[in-house]
């Protein structure tokens, strides 16, 4: 059996990519008992390190983020939808407690102190299918505290104490809880803890705890975030927001300038790490991902590597560079080496930084779309919770 050698993207540091690894290998000892997982771990020492390229734009730091302009729900499909409002609760989790400023508090409802008491008790001691869910992904300390903050939140104590309308108390709270458990993970550079089917039935078991019953989440009060925003066509001014803009995307879009600046000695860990795990195990399956894909394909364009068996990409702009004529060890236009080892780029529609390869470079590569279900930028860390991920490296390190 292969082994799996595991070289991460851009923008990614520790604690983040020990916990990824730690993830791949326990999905993958279920699914191909004996793998073994190798790290490639190059953030530090390659990367942007922290608060590096602020200081040559207008207006940073920003500490709050321009108001969005409103979609309507209309616009979207039922999977976009839920994609939108998951990506807008992932940066403000207590949106769902909120009510619109023209909404007169609703006194009617006094379900506010038992929801509080269910949730505080839920939390010390969760039943066991929630506590099962927790637990797949180490979350029960987290999930305590995020169930605190939501609760000792200033929209959270305007919820409890004035109600939000009918039966909606329950599941707000329940959403908030999830969304603030999983949006911290995403902002610690982790991959989002569960599938969406996985986070769909947090909410509704949290919800059924706390007396309610769950139903659809619409698009309501909330707005389209960043980068989302622009996908869905919903245009406006950016003057105002760049230093904001940017902020967000330092190191990742650092760490992408930085490796085409310079990208010799990144090239040369993944080869001497390659080098040795192939010494002990034979040859590997590379699996790379977003930055540590450009910098894979660079490499394997360049140098003849037998110790990799089979690479997969996730998430990657290996061929969008290319075809623009932006990848350092390949000449625009110029197809793959014959050395070249087996290739499956795996991308989701969603994740605006991943990219498919078959039309770049046909006949070399197979594309494999694989959808998560998260907005981006979840989507883009999305590929590691995803069990077609784990059933395509499982299949792939066996054969």
């Amino acid at each position: 059996m292969s082994a799996l050698l595991f070289v991460h993207g851009t923008g990614v540091r520790q604690p983040a990519y020990g916990e990824t690894l730690e993830l791949l290998r326990t999905e993958l000892a279920a699914l191909a008992p004996g793998t073994q997982v190798h790290d490639c771990y190059w953030g530090d020492t390659f990367g942007v390190p922290a608060g590096v390229g602020a200081a040559a734009l207008p207006g940073a730091p920003v500490a709050e983020a321009p108001a969005e302009a409103p979609v309507a729900e209309e616009e979207l499909g039922p999977e976009d939808r839920q994609a939108v409002v998951w990506g807008a609760l992932y940066d403000d989790p207590l949106a769902v407690l909120r009510r619109p400023e023209s909404d007169a508090p609703a006194f009617g409802d006094r379900s506010g102190p038992d929801v509080e008491h269910r949730a505080r008790a839920l939390a010390e001691d969760p039943p066991g299918e929630l506590a099962r869910l927790l637990d797949l992904a180490g979350v029960r300390a987290d999930f305590l505290a995020s169930l605190d903050a939501v609760l000792d939140s200033g929209p959270g104590r305007d919820a409890l104490t004035h109600g939000l309308g009918p039966g909606q108390l329950p599941q707000a709270v329940a959403t908030a809880a999830v969304a603030h458990l999983l949006g911290g993970a995403l902002r610690r550079g982790t991959p989002v803890l569960w599938t969406v089917g996985q986070r769909d039935e947090a909410v509704r078991l949290v919800t059924g705890e706390l007396g309610g019953q769950a139903r659809g989440i619409g698009l309501g009060v909330l707005v389209l975030h960043g980068w989302a925003a622009h996908r869905f066509g919903v245009m406006r001014a950016v003057e105002k927001r760049r230093a904001w803009l940017m902020t967000r995307i330092h190191p990742q879009a650092g760490d992408i300038l930085k490796y085409l600046a310079r990208g010799d000695a990144l090239r040369t860990l993944i080869k001497d790490r390659v080098t040795a795990v192939a010494r002990e195990h034979g040859p590997v399956t590379l699996l790379a991902h977003s930055l540590g894909g450009i910098a894979a394909v660079d490499l394997l364009a360049q140098k003849d590597l037998p110790g990799v068996r089979h690479l997969v990409t996730v998430g990657s702009q290996a061929a969008h560079l290319h075809e623009i004529g932006a990848l350092p060890g390949l000449a625009p236009g110029k197809p793959l080496p014959e050395h070249f080892p087996a290739w499956t780029n795996v991308y989701d529609a969603r994740d605006l930084l991943g990219f498919p390869a078959e039309a770049v470079f046909p006949a070399r590569v197979t594309d494999l779309e694989l959808s998560s279900g998260q907005p981006f930028p979840a989507a883009h860390s999305g590929y590691f919770p995803n069990p077609e991920v784990h059933r395509l490296l499982a299949r792939l390190l066996g054969a």
